[in-house]
């Protein structure tokens, strides 16, 4: 996992296709692990050998706001380069692309499709315990798209997506607001 701190002096020392390649299509930014609200996982146990346990709406809620308002002080999360048309696995278990250690979240949560050519991602829910959610609100039923800039809840556990180049004009000083 990378910080944005640490991405900002990378953003300073690389082109934008230099970036995007580093990084891939998009982004997922989440609260350091550890923080509050991100890591509910407090017992012990190897996190795949947990139930899932209930959501709190108000963390999921609390939680989606605090990425908008602390920027500098988030993490990319590491998940494989996606080219084409790729899958990433979502969820508690280990063998999942992007791991969410928190037993708010499902062994296997859900799934983010992209799609090169269209330069779209998708995501699916695979019938979640606690659902995932969109911009803190909208409990996914079906494969949806995703925009710019969207907030995701995978249980009590939030990410921001960014497309990359989106990133990059952020961590640059550019005024990104236009772009979300």
């Amino acid at each position: 996992m990378l910080s944005v701190k640490e991405l900002k002096l990378y953003s300073q020392r690389l082109t934008d296709s230099e970036f995007r390649k580093q990084l891939g299509p998009f982004v997922l930014i989440q609260r350091p692990p550890g923080v509050a609200g991100h890591d509910t996982n407090k017992m012990g146990v190897p996190p795949n050998a947990q139930r899932t346990s209930m959501a709190r709406p108000e963390v999921v809620s609390t939680g989606a706001l605090s990425l908008l308002f602390q920027f500098d002080d988030l993490m990319v999360a590491t998940v494989p380069p996606m080219q084409d048309v790729d899958e990433l696995s979502v969820g508690r278990s280990p063998d999942n692309d992007l791991v969410i250690d928190d037993a708010s979240a499902s062994k296997r949560h859900a799934k983010l499709r992209w799609d090169d050519a269209n330069k779209r991602c998708t995501i699916q829910d695979l019938q979640s315990t606690n659902g995932t959610f969109l911009n803190a609100s909208v409990r996914l039923r079906r494969e949806t798209t995703l925009k710019n800039g969207d907030i995701l809840s995978f249980g009590e556990v939030q990410y921001w997506f960014l497309l990359t180049d989106t990133l990059y004009v952020k961590l640059r000083g550019g005024d990104s607001r236009a772009r979300l």
